[in-house]
């Protein structure tokens, strides 16, 4: 990798004069390259000797914990797409990562390397527009919409006409959120005909596989990759072309995805947009097939009617007359609509060249088997109901141990992997990747730290305020008045002397919406931006960017992939050590079998290294260039030894050996003067 990134004469210096020689960087290139050559090695050995499919080798794993300032995305891309070897697959968790590798750290890689490179951005089908869908609706004398949709049918006239692409994106802020109108035309699959839609030829997605097919680099989401894993198991077949390199950046999240995706879940919205699909299909056959439907929607009704009016997540099969009652409800719609399932069945029998019935009948069928599986909750895993608004539940059931579905779907899917974050380790190193995903041993030791460029001691401050009490229940989910009013009142002290320019991060809504409106009595001079007020996450950053003495109030998406160089943030306020909920259902049955292994592996081995990567990702919205300065502070005395807090706990060494090496302080005046100079 000399070539590219040696000091002074390698590629990256040429093509960009004045560039900063990054050892990290530098070093991370050395390990992709040699994942990717010992992974091409593996696999044409296997090749050589027959390719028998029994004994096809497993991936090379490599994973790279790269802290920011490092470079990741060129310390991956040069040396992956130097190897020849095509597609390379990248997957990220965040839109602004995939556009980041798009628009900016491919031509870069393009100019390095010397030569061009076609990169492709793959999206889920949802996120494209449907030509026959829309000529459908944009012709439909009857069509109905709400008011939210309005704007969205105004922007549609002239995009649909302008469009390239397809994709949702281009129209801004009128493609964002939950839209009943875009789910008339967007592309899903349930009723995609193929090749026999009339639009076929100049379909957005006929298009996109095209240029999927001819790319050097495709880059997805991670819930597009680990779907396409699994629909290669099914009748749907795969989505993305084989790839030997897979790099799975902002992989400290993949054990979430993975849980996710390989989930059992079926929800109210799914059963709504079935609910539409057969009433437009049965306009054409009469009263009989609305006949059917109508009980059909009503068993369906009566399945809601039992589900508790309280949000949250609640497991499925706890005991109680209510769970009982919900469980009679499932097998009476099953009941209900298993007319309506036979006579789809025999009109696309009675008429194979439309696939419209068939098709129809198989989503039924896919909502009766999810719903069975979910409410039978097999062994290993854990079956709930979410409740996120009066009209919105989803029922799902997920696997409590996804190292399983790390083997098949990503060990045993390419020749190498490379995972990579800012946040891979906890206090333990990379031990938990093998309690989370199942790394081998070896796998394991391979794993490495490269170094942030960055100089923490001297650009921050860890503060952790003296004098905080322990955060106790109460104050409606919040935490008890002693606690409230402590916080509340550092919070202020210490905006003041930042003079705004902070992100405050809260662990939960309700704390949120309680100390938003103390801390903008409190403060009048300074201009409070708030999650969740209706402005987008990018429309909120540009304000806060833009803002003199402004000051942001997050949740959980704010811990992580938001960039804010400079003068804009000198000062991020972490409310509480991001513990996930410990009613968590499936949190609780992974905690439970940890424990089995060992008495208290569930906490130390679980719950504390999740806390410490968000964590970890919460305090590394601070420091992003070399010139960034500022405080991080902490508002949990937890986070303190008990040599040094009465409150301190012993794992909080094993929290901050994880973290950014900030001096850790708990002196006010320290930490005011710090503030008043930035």
């Amino acid at each position: 990798m000399d070539r590219y990134f040696a000091p002074s004469e390698g590629r990256i210096f040429a093509c960009f004069p004045g560039a900063e020689d990054r050892p990290g960087q530098r070093r991370m290139a050395e390990l992709v390259h040699n994942a990717v050559v010992d992974g091409t090695a593996r696999f044409q050995k296997w090749r050589d000797g027959g390719g028998e499919p029994e004994a096809r080798p497993e991936a090379v794993i490599q994973a790279v914990e790269a802290g920011t300032g490092t470079g990741k995305s060129l310390g991956y891309l040069i040396p992956a797409l130097a190897a020849g070897r095509h597609p390379i697959l990248v997957a990220t968790r965040t839109k602004q990562l995939q556009r980041q590798l798009l628009e900016e750290d491919v031509p870069r890689a393009a100019g390095i390397l010397g030569r061009p490179i076609k990169a492709v951005l793959a999206k889920g089908r949802a996120n494209y527009l449907c030509r026959t869908a829309w000529e459908a609706v944009s012709t439909d004398a009857h069509l109905e919409f709400s008011r939210a949709d309005q704007q969205l049918w105004l922007a549609l006239q002239r995009w649909t006409r302008e469009t390239q692409d397809g994709d949702r994106e281009g129209l801004g802020r009128f493609g964002e959120g939950e839209s009943p109108l875009w789910d008339k035309i967007n592309a899903r699959a349930e009723r995609c005909t193929g090749r026999q839609c009339p639009r076929y030829e100049d379909c957005f997605l006929t298009k996109l596989r095209a240029e999927v097919a001819e790319a050097d680099l495709i880059i997805v989401n991670h819930a597009l990759l680990l779907a396409d894993r699994v629909l290669r198991e099914s009748a749907f077949g795969q989505v993305l072309p084989d790839a030997p390199v897979l790099i799975l950046d902002e992989a400290h999240d993949l054990e979430e995805q993975l849980t996710e995706s390989c989930a059992e879940a079926w929800s109210s919205r799914a059963m709504n947009l079935l609910f539409t699909d057969l009433r437009d299909a049965a306009k054409g056959q009469g009263a009989g097939l609305a006949a059917l439907l109508e009980p059909w929607e009503r068993a369906w009704a009566d399945i809601l009617a039992w589900v508790p009016l309280e949000g949250g997540v609640l497991p499925l099969l706890s005991p109680g007359p209510e769970m009982k009652a919900l469980a009679d409800a499932v097998g009476a719609w099953v009941e209900a609509g298993h007319p309506l399932w036979m006579e789809a069945r025999r009109l696309g029998s009675a008429d194979p060249e439309n696939p419209l019935w068939m098709r129809l009948a198989e989503r039924v069928g896919t909502a009766f088997s999810r719903m069975e599986q979910i409410f039978a909750q097999p062994e290993g895993w854990v079956s709930t109901l979410n409740r996120e608004g009066p009209s919105l539940v989803h029922f799902k059931s997920n696997p409590v141990d996804v190292r399983p579905f790390f083997h098949q779907h990503v060990r045993r899917g390419f020749e190498s992997v490379i995972l990579t974050s800012a946040t891979l380790r906890d206090g333990r190193g990379f031990n938990g990747l093998g309690l989370r995903l199942g790394f081998t041993r070896p796998e394991v030791e391979v794993a490495e730290h490269v170094e942030s460029p960055f100089d923490f001691e001297a650009q921050g401050l860890l503060f952790v305020p003296p004098g905080l009490p322990e955060r106790r229940a109460g104050g409606g989910g919040v935490g008890d008045p002693a606690w409230i009013e402590a916080s509340l009142s550092a919070m202020e002290r210490m905006l003041r002397a930042s003079r705004g320019r902070a992100l405050l991060l809260f662990t939960s809504r309700k704390m949120l919406a309680a100390f938003r409106p103390r801390l903008e009595d409190a403060l009048p001079e300074l201009t409070f931006f708030v999650q969740g007020d209706g402005l987008s996450r990018t429309q909120l950053l540009d304000r806060f960017r833009a803002t003199p003495s402004a000051v942001l109030l997050g949740l959980a998406s704010f811990w992580q992939g938001v960039d804010l160089p400079g003068e804009a943030l000198s000062l991020v306020v972490v409310s509480a050590l991001p513990f996930a909920p410990p009613d968590d259902p499936v949190l609780q049955a992974r905690i439970r079998e940890a424990d089995a292994q060992r008495d208290g592996l569930g906490f130390i081995g679980i719950q504390v290294p999740q806390m410490t990567l968000k964590l970890k990702q919460g305090i590394g919205r601070l420091i992003r260039t070399r010139t960034d300065r500022g405080v991080v502070a902490v508002l949990d005395p937890r986070l303190m030894l008990p040599s040094e807090d009465r409150l301190g706990k012993r794992y909080a060494a094993q929290v901050r050996a994880a973290l950014p090496p900030f001096p850790v302080t708990r002196d006010w005046d320290r930490v005011e003067a710090f503030l008043h100079q930035l």
